[in-house]
């Protein structure tokens, strides 16, 4: 506070009340100020007389408060304001804060006070404003707008403006979506959207940044300061000129990024757990494996959006052929090169080549590996997801089963229709491949021929008699080898039963037939070795029967003819052939 370069002496307090005329006119006692034509009679606030030391003098109403402070010990700066004034130099207190009590109630009233010099330096003259109101108004304000601060930092990410040239004006101090403030100001909002056409560049329809109707929690894609994109919630009003002009844009927005992929991936959690169920419920229900696994290989494609499915089971620890197959089947090599990379350690493996990402699951009965489920995709498609491993995990047990049941149940059709001792097809194989050979040609090959054939063991009981059973099945087991030796691919061999053997061999005339008759007799010299004895030398009869496609002879018939040729044969000296007499429908009454 500045003071006066020359400072009268000050006046006592008895000099001050005593003075002729003194401070307050002449024969007017202090309360003259205040009162019915006083100087300070309709000043509006409060008013106060301070002697030396700060001696109260005179107050009106509004000053007691400030009264009743210089009365108490304390609050140096108002005395030293009273002092100051006292030697000639004004001061201001702002502000002045008075703690009173009413009505068992503390209460803090402000006042700016301004102390002035009064009757050259006998007192000291305050006058005092009430500012408590304006004070406790102010410090609302800024609560309210600290307040609303902190609500938009919490609930909003950023804030933003935007002007008329769709240039960002302001930006939230912390900055927005990996940039600093700085970053953005003055920047094209657009160049922030990552799909382009969301924006209207005439009218700025769907940009929050270029709203010109209110925007409430509107959601778009923009890319962040590292490329990555990012989801923003967004609320914007326009701001608007002078006439309704459109001058740009105001808003708050929140990254709701990691809730969009949260999302994302719950409902990629619940298709797969779909998926898994159709499947587990599937395996229930379906009777058929095989069905099992070409309909899980079906629902496979769209959920992971594959180029193709297959699943394969292990034959003798190698690699088998596809048991199910949907979409194009990857490369062999490939999936061959995979399986060897396979261990209970490490269940999956996966290749990339040639522009496709292929990904092969061990699958597992009783913890033993079984087979395994290929998926790839084709043109650099992305990875493979935790999600999509985490399905393939949860169906491989699923296929492993159902790859333990079509083994069993392929070995169990391979027995019910093989000879167990010869590996042979039995009677009612051999009869059930004729009927559909028969079925399948119909008509469309009505030139074709072909043979078959009756092979009968002579003298074989007497190999079972003399040297037992065990070499009876030794014998049999050389007449299979040499069926199998004397057969191509179409033709089929079978053992009937007991000594009972049969041939159909395809596209054969009865020349041919014929000679492939004889060929069997000298190859089944080399039985003699087995024979009970020298009297009965084990050989085997031949009973031919011709069959013309086009005479729509049935099966049954044409067993029959070779049947009672092969009979023919043995009543012919036994190790000869026998020709049945030609079909003839007349005769069979057909």
């Amino acid at each position: 506070m500045a003071r006066s370069p020359v400072a009268p002496s000050p006046a006592s307090d008895e000099e001050v009340n005593n003075k002729d005329g003194g401070i307050f006119g002449d024969g007017d006692s202090p309360h003259s100020l205040l009162a019915s034509g006083g100087v300070l009679e309709q000043y509006p606030g409060a008013v106060l007389l301070s002697g030396h030391n700060g001696i109260v003098l005179h107050a009106n109403d509004q000053a007691q408060p400030i009264a009743d402070l210089m009365k108490s010990p304390g609050h140096e700066e108002l005395r030293e304001a009273v002092r100051a004034a006292i030697m000639g130099t004004a001061a201001q207190v702002n502000p002045l804060v008075v703690t009173t009590r009413e009505a068992e109630k503390t209460i803090e009233r402000a006042f700016d006070v301004t102390v002035l010099p009064w009757s050259e330096g006998a007192a000291a003259l305050l006058l005092g404003r009430d500012v408590t109101l304006e004070r406790s108004l102010r410090s609302a304000l800024i609560e309210s707008r600290q307040r609303y601060k902190d609500l938009v930092e919490i609930s909003n990410d950023f804030a933003w403006e935007t002007d008329g040239e769709g240039l960002f004006a302001f930006v939230s101090p912390q900055g927005a979506l990996g940039y600093t403030a700085s970053e953005l100001v003055g920047r094209p909002a657009a160049e922030l959207l990552l799909d382009e056409d969301v924006l209207d560049k005439d009218s700025g329809a769907r940009s929050p940044f270029a709203a010109r109707e209110p925007v409430e929690a509107a959601e778009l894609w923009v890319r962040g300061a590292g490329g990555e994109s990012l989801c923003l919630l967004s609320t914007a009003q326009p701001l608007t000129g002078e006439g309704g002009v459109w001058m740009g844009a105001r808003g708050v927005c929140r990254d709701i990024t990691q809730l969009r992929r949260h999302e994302a991936e719950l409902a990629e959690s619940q298709n797969r757990e779909r998926l898994f169920s159709y499947i587990v419920n599937m395996v229930r229900r379906e009777l058929e494996p095989a069905r099992m696994l070409g309909a899980t290989a079906e629902a496979l494609m769209p959920a992971l959006d594959l180029t193709g499915t297959s699943i394969h089971g292990f034959v003798e620890g190698e690699l088998g052929a596809a048991l199910a197959l949907s979409g194009r089947a990857a490369d062999g090599n490939d999936l061959a090169a995979l399986a060897e990379l396979l261990s209970s350690e490490k269940p999956t493996a996966e290749l990339q080549r040639r522009g496709a990402t292929i990904l092969v699951r061990a699958t597992y009965f009783r913890e033993k590996a079984n087979g395994l489920l290929c998926v790839w995709r084709d043109g650099g498609v992305q990875g493979w997801s935790a999600g999509d491993r985490s399905l393939l995990d949860n169906i491989s047990g699923q296929v492993g089963m159902a790859i333990e049941q079509l083994a069993r149940q392929t070995e169990m059709e391979v027995l019910s229709m093989t000879d167990p001792l010869t590996g042979l097809d039995n009677r009612r194989s051999f009869t059930a491949k004729l009927e559909k050979r028969f079925a399948a040609e119909g008509g469309s090959r009505a030139s074709d021929t072909g043979a078959l054939f009756y092979v009968d063991l002579d003298n074989f009981k007497q190999v079972n008699d003399r040297h037992g059973h065990q070499r009876g099945d030794e014998a049999l087991l050389d007449v299979a080898a040499l069926l199998k030796e004397q057969t191509r691919a179409g033709d089929l061999a079978a053992r009937l039963g007991g000594d009972e053997f049969a041939l159909f061999l395809a596209d054969m005339d009865h020349a041919a037939a014929e000679r492939k008759a004889k060929l069997l007799l000298e190859l089944a010299e080399r039985l003699r070795i087995y024979s009970g004895d020298a009297d009965h030398p084990l050989g085997i009869s031949l009973g031919i029967a011709l069959h013309e496609m086009k005479k729509g002879e049935s099966l049954e018939s044409l067993m029959r003819r070779a049947d009672e040729a092969m009979y023919g044969a043995k009543r012919a000296g036994k190790h000869s052939l026998n020709f049945a007499p030609a079909f003839d429908r007349r005769k069979a009454g057909q």
